[in-house]
């Protein structure tokens, strides 16, 4: 097909690498592209598929309400997710709370070892007035939401196709994250602007931008 030019060669995306179907004298990648006469041949005029945009375009408000009310829902789902898992915690900690009284009570009737379970009788009533505390909530070590703060925190920053691969998101609830950021003050930068450039200088697929985000603005 090459010879009959109904595909052509393009250097491979730095994000797709692995579609590459060989590599040229110097170690790059390089991927297959079907030409305006591949397109014809399989009955498909190259004007009807426009241009490919090399950026993706700035939302409107309403789209924009819409992703982040999805972000949302997603992040709602992982929070439900976390509560529960304390929910299944606390009988733990209130045996243990009682465990440790009973303990200290013990040993204060037989005066031995009286300072190592007031101790430990000290110790769960610590766990459980943190678990108690109603200050703002910290977001669980682990979870998605502090994976993908760590990548935007990066210096360099972060593509999309990286926070997605991170999480396992979609490419929307991706930009709805970003979105809600924005709301809460933080500044999302744009790092840089990679264009693969394809025949006709049209932006070709596989063009991406480079994110980071900062500390949220304080008022003042």
């Amino acid at each position: 097909m090459l010879k009959n030019l109904l595909l052509e060669e393009v250097p491979a995306p730095a994000e797709h690498g692995d579609r590459a179907w060989r590599q040229d004298e110097g170690g790059a990648p390089v991927a297959l592209r079907i030409t305006a006469e591949g397109l014809r041949a399989i009955g498909i005029e190259p004007g009807e598929l426009g241009e490919i945009a090399c950026e993706p375009r700035e939302l409107t408000q309403g789209e924009e309400a819409e992703e982040l009310a999805l972000q949302q829902e997603a992040l709602a789902a992982e929070n439900a997710a976390e509560e529960a898992l304390e929910t299944a915690e606390a009988p733990r900690v209130r045996r243990g709370l009682r465990e440790a009284a009973s303990a200290a009570v013990a040993a204060w009737e037989a005066q031995d070892s009286l300072e190592a379970a007031l101790g430990a009788l000290k110790a769960a009533l610590g766990r459980t007035h943190a678990r108690a505390d109603g200050g703002p909530r910290r977001a669980r070590a682990g979870t998605k939401q502090e994976a993908v703060l760590t990548l935007l925190r990066r210096g360099e920053g972060a593509t999309i196709a990286q926070v997605m691969e991170a999480t396992g998101w979609a490419q929307h609830t991706v930009r709805g994250f970003f979105a809600g950021l924005k709301k809460k003050g933080h500044s999302v930068e744009v790092l840089e602007r990679v264009k693969q450039v394809g025949s006709g200088k049209q932006g070709a697929k596989g063009s991406y931008s480079i994110y980071r985000v900062g500390s949220p603005a304080v008022a003042g």
